[in-house]
């Protein structure tokens, strides 16, 4: 399938038993894309392939077949129920959350480099894959369902891949909070599938390449080829020996993770059509990017956003490469070149940047422009819109039901900003369900929530009524608050 957006150019002797999770760029702007509503999937598809965005040459989608292929497969720890719960009193002590979860099952991890693409080229990325222990007695495989768990902000090249640390870790993850997360859900009964995303490679040969940072379509692709890899390792027993076969899919993303989690939603009914979304949980996502630059730039309710729209600035451009001068004139010296050397060799502390602010890195012209959206040029303008989820060239293709969790005392993604997003989103036909954390900052929103979502997904996967869908709701204290 051709795609013309801002790219360039085992069968089983047994049936298996099925088990349920148990509780100065001037210029002018067109108007917003409107979302393109519930369409089906041949006329999705070929609305796609006649759409050139930004003035970037159109590109091919490879094949499905070869997509998620293993090509490497490293041990990651493997953890004990008595590890495992350990693990969540030590949360609970130290005041993460307050689950009323236990941890019923050991839990073993591989880490999987799998074929994938990128702007119509085979590429290789990592994911962590952490399945449920079985009973080693079992007359036939057991049925789990898979959780595709996407990861916040952790850097923008290899050497910050969330997995990598897991990988080295001596304790086998338990002293990074990623890996001890992984292993918990998948303690719960989940297979849970933890991708990298492009540029964040933990093993194999380097990437090469700067992550692009909240470009919605090359972290969607991604991800649904580690579900797919999971899924092959499954059935070839690279995973599990045959022991296990993967059921339904969920999908749970925060921050950075919480907006790739909408556009694997958005994106899965064009690329992996075969990977059915059950429920999804979307939380502190920041699925309006225009809302969130004029926010972080200077507006009314400022927050501490700006540097990531200064890195997604990046990432979009060294992804699409569309603008003719590239980002010359978007940042102001020393910024203008100190930027691209940090985020491209550094993970999580910048010195050189710690008096930063927008009105000393930004130009003008952008500053201007975070405020008054027809002054910002193409294709900059365009690369906004299309890791936007409401105005992005994806056309909406399901209408999966969705929680998303929002921290009323957050200060990086602005709450009113997803307020308004939420209710547009809604309008178009979006099925989502609205919980706002009282009380919480980012991060805590997360873990304050984390009862809530994994209940929603138990009810979603066992056939429920939803309830009432789309009411913005005041906030209120969530479940899982220590």
């Amino acid at each position: 399938m051709q795609r013309g957006r801002c790219g360039r150019g085992a069968d089983q002797a047994h049936a298996p038993r099925r088990h349920r999770e148990p509780g100065g760029l001037g210029g002018e702007v067109p108007g917003p894309t409107p979302d393109a509503g519930t369409t089906p999937n041949a006329l999705a598809d070929a609305a796609l392939t006649t759409r050139a965005r930004c003035g970037a040459a159109p590109f091919d989608w490879l094949p499905a077949k070869t997509m998620g292929d293993i090509l490497e497969t490293r041990s990651a720890a493997s953890h004990t129920v008595l590890e495992l719960n350990l693990a969540t009193l030590k949360l609970k002590n130290d005041g993460v959350f307050s689950t009323r979860r236990g941890s019923p099952r050991g839990t073993h991890g591989k880490l999987v480099r799998y074929q994938t693409q990128d702007r119509g080229k085979a590429v290789d990325a990592t994911a962590l894959v952490t399945t449920p222990a079985t009973n080693a007695s079992a007359s036939a495989p057991e049925e789990f369902p898979v959780l595709l768990f996407l990861h916040g902000t952790a850097g923008f090249n290899d050497a910050c891949s969330p997995s990598r640390g897991i990988a080295e870790s001596s304790t086998g993850g338990f002293d990074d909070l990623t890996g001890t997360l992984a292993a918990l859900l998948a303690s719960y009964g989940y297979i849970t599938v933890f991708p990298d995303y492009l540029g964040l490679k933990s093993f194999g040969p380097p990437s090469g390449q700067f992550h692009p940072y909240l470009v919605g379509e090359p972290t969607a692709v991604a991800s649904l080829d580690a579900v797919r890899a999971a899924k092959k390792a499954l059935a070839d027993g690279t995973i599990a020996g045959g022991s296990i076969v993967p059921g339904q899919l969920v999908v749970v993303g925060a921050s950075q993770g919480g907006h790739a989690a909408a556009f694997v939603d958005r994106v899965a009914p064009h690329y992996a059509p075969e990977l059915s979304i059950t429920a999804a949980a979307w939380l502190i996502p920041p699925t309006d990017l225009p809302g969130h630059m004029k926010s972080a730039l200077g507006g009314p309710s400022p927050t501490k956003a700006w540097a990531n729209i200064a890195a997604f600035l990046i990432g979009a451009e060294r992804w699409y490469e569309s603008s003719p001068n590239g980002l010359a004139g978007a940042f102001q010296p020393p910024y203008d070149t100190l930027l691209f050397s940090a985020l491209s060799t550094q993970c999580s502390s910048f010195p050189d940047m710690s008096s930063a602010t927008p009105a000393t890195v930004f130009a003008a012209s952008i500053l201007a422009a975070s405020q008054s959206p027809a002054l910002l040029a193409e294709p900059f303008a365009c690369y906004m819109r299309e890791s936007s989820v409401a105005t992005t060239s994806f056309p909406r293709a399901s209408a999966v039901p969705t929680m998303v969790v929002l921290g009323q005392n957050d200060t990086l993604v602005n709450t009113a900003v997803e307020r308004a997003s939420f209710q547009s989103l809604c309008a178009s036909g979006y099925n989502l369900k609205y919980r706002e954390c009282a009380g919480l900052s980012h991060t805590e929103s997360v873990f304050g929530s984390w009862d809530e979502w994994l209940d929603f997904f138990g009810q979603r996967m066992a056939g429920e009524p939803q309830g009432p869908t789309c009411v913005v709701e005041p906030a209120a204290k969530c479940a899982s608050v220590p």
